[in-house]
């Protein structure tokens, strides 16, 4: 497991804690499940607009 340091602007922490909040409740290990999901998300949706360019050509 790597470990990873990041700054992000004030106002997103706060949303992105207050909605792990709603949707997961303030469990130990739950910011590392969400930052861990919105990664695979965000490689996701990179990898398939990638591909999809490379079919229309």
């Amino acid at each position: 497991m790597s470990k990873m340091t990041v700054v992000i602007n004030d106002d997103l922490e706060k949303r992105f804690r207050a909605t792990i909040f709603e949707d997961k409740g303030m469990k130990r290990g739950n910011i590392h499940a969400a930052i861990e999901e919105a990664v695979e998300m965000w490689i996701k949706e990179r990898t398939t607009k990638k591909r999809a360019s490379l079919e229309q050509k």
